[in-house]
């Protein structure tokens, strides 16, 4: 079983990624950059919060072990 780490840093990872192409997709003036914005970052950061949020609900507390 991954480590809640393990978990947080995938996450992070995510949302680094999708935050990285959410800016170059600023910077590119044209229609299909707003489509890459939607299509890819939005996906990416929001995978990334949930990955996050969902290691957090699912990590087993020192109680519980």
């Amino acid at each position: 079983m991954e480590t809640v780490e393990r978990k947080i840093r995938w996450a992070s990872f995510l949302i680094g990624a999708g935050l990285l192409v959410q800016l170059a997709a600023l910077w590119i003036v044209h229609p299909l950059a707003f489509m890459g914005f939607l299509m890819i970052g939005c996906p990416l950061v929001l995978a990334g919060i949930v990955m996050y949020l969902l290691s957090l609900i699912h990590e087993k507390g020192p109680e519980a072990r």
